[in-house]
């Protein structure tokens, strides 16, 4: 008869056998990339403003990848000043790229309080915080990508090139 310490042993082992083949059929999360393909306003109102952005998604990976939606996050000159969410199905080709249009609603409550320091600037950094969720029966969880870009107002002609920040 074996002792309790052996059969505990034994459990254990076996436990963590199950638990490294569990670990081993989890692959790896592909590698996405997002673009801000195109901007377009929609409708205002006193509150809030809605912009359909178009995204590019991009697949660096070997399969291709099926998302059930996405969230969104907008951040100018690190200020929060809106969101999005997208529930459309996308299927994204193996070393493939696909548009995906969202809509962000923008706070203007948020952007009215940063107006006059936004418009001393010749430039306005944005970030686009994402999760993107895969379609069930994927072998990895939500992938998070952050996509980074910069506004030339001063080109685009919307201030004064004099402003200098």
């Amino acid at each position: 008869m074996e002792s309790g310490l052996t059969f505990l042993c034994r459990g254990l082992v076996a436990l963590l056998a199950i638990l490294v083949a569990g670990c081993a059929t989890l692959g790896p999360a592909p590698v996405v990339s997002l673009s801000v393909a195109s901007f377009e306003p929609r409708e205002s109102t006193l509150l809030e403003t809605s912009v359909e952005l178009t995204l590019r998604l991009t697949n660096e990976s070997a399969q291709a990848l099926t998302l059930a939606g996405s969230a969104h996050k907008v951040y100018v000159n690190d200020t929060h000043v809106g969101r999005a969410v997208g529930a459309e199905r996308t299927v994204v080709p193996a070393f493939g790229s696909v548009p995906v249009k969202v809509t962000v609603y923008l706070d203007n409550l948020t952007l009215l309080t940063k107006a006059r320091e936004f418009s001393q600037l010749a430039r306005l950094a944005y970030r686009l915080e994402s999760r993107l969720h895969p379609a069930e029966g994927a072998a990895f969880g939500d992938i998070s990508v952050t996509t980074r870009g910069e506004l030339d107002l001063a080109a685009l002609g919307v201030v004064a090139p004099a402003a200098t920040r």
